[in-house]
């Protein structure tokens, strides 16, 4: 199995918070992922952009509402076990990364 990073992202201002509102959504989904599910990560507020150019941090166009890493086949697995995510239902989109290690 492969690790995923499913970044959570939404419109500014109201993905994070209708989180919040909707936990049970969230609880939900997270248990019909059952051992898919390595770590069901945490919500983001406040983010900013900082480019290469380091003219300072300015507002993201979309939000980072939050993360969860994912074990699956393959992309497309990690595609279909996203398909049901809240999110969709809350104006907002995920990305799907595969994760490899980090050379030492």
């Amino acid at each position: 199995m492969e690790r995923f990073l499913i970044v959570y992202r939404g419109a500014p201002g109201g993905t994070s918070e209708a989180s919040e509102h909707n936990p049970g959504l969230w609880s939900d989904w997270f248990a019909t992922l059952g051992a898919a599910l390595i770590d069901r990560g945490s919500l983001a507020h406040d983010g900013v952009e900082v480019t290469s150019r380091l003219l300072g941090p300015k507002l993201s166009g979309s939000t980072l509402a939050g993360y969860s890493l994912l074990a699956a086949g393959d992309l497309n697995d990690a595609v279909r076990l996203a398909e049901a995510c809240p999110i969709f239902g809350q104006q907002g989109w995920v990305e799907i990364a595969r994760l490899t290690d980090a050379p030492a």
